[in-house]
């Protein structure tokens, strides 16, 4: 069984003008150690499907399970103990607390669970040194470069080790050579068997995905394998 599964997942808005079909009974399988590109025009379904595959928002229709839990059949806070367990996320405006240091920000994700504070900072330190930024562990954000800030928001969402990374355009406010150091960086934690759904605009970034799934007016249009998915499990 695929570790993620869409079954006929649907999200609707209600607007002014009427009922808005941001994503239209999507069928979606995804393997364990997957890259998975997220792409197509604004207004195509890519900010819903990721929030859906978040546990964000209720669907209007259809079901979503992953490592065969039906996610939004939980109650909301079940679901909410799941996305702690299951997922992490990263977003492109970083999302840093300004006056936390780079440490401090990537423990944020511990203080509900019942690590002592002197594991939480272990385990914090043991993510900012696998993005390559120990040596900055005592710095605010406004201390850091937009490339080093990224890699704290990726230390964060690895801090908990969870199974699967959402990426919400990690790549957008970044110069091209920030963006291949991070698509590096990105590219290392899948080899080592995580599993990552990026949403992208950014169509020089293709090449590092094992798959694209292109969307359009709220469903699927194209999804292409480009290269053998990773077989590691994440340890």
């Amino acid at each position: 069984m695929a570790f993620i599964e869409l079954d006929q997942l649907s999200k609707s808005y209600a607007t002014d003008a009427g009922q808005v079909t941001a994503l239209s009974e999507t069928v979606l399988q995804v393997e364990e150690g997957s890259f998975l590109g997220v792409m197509g025009p604004s207004g195509s379904g890519k900010s819903t499907l990721l929030t859906l595959l978040g546990g964000l928002a209720e669907p209007t229709s259809g079901r979503m399970l992953i490592d065969d839990i039906d996610v939004y059949a939980l109650g909301d806070e079940k679901r909410a103990d799941f996305r702690r367990e299951y997922i992490g996320f990263v977003f492109q405006a970083y999302n840093l607390i300004p006056y936390l240091t780079a440490i401090e920000n990537v423990m944020l994700p511990l203080a509900v669970t019942r690590f002592s504070a002197v594991r939480q900072a272990e385990l914090a330190t043991g993510a900012l040194n696998r993005v390559g930024l120990g040596h900055r562990i005592d710095h605010l954000p406004n201390q850091l470069s937009g490339g080093e800030q990224e890699r704290v928001a990726i230390a964060r969402a690895l801090v908990n080790h969870p199974p699967l990374i959402l990426a919400d355009e990690p790549t957008g406010s970044l110069d091209s050579v920030t963006s291949t150091e991070i698509m590096n960086l990105f590219t290392q934690l899948n080899r080592d068997g995580q599993t990552i759904i990026m949403v992208t605009h950014n169509t020089g970034i293709e090449h590092y995905f094992n798959r694209i799934v292109e969307l359009k007016d709220g469903a699927i249009a194209t999804d292409t394998t480009l290269k053998s998915e990773p077989v590691a499990a994440v340890g």
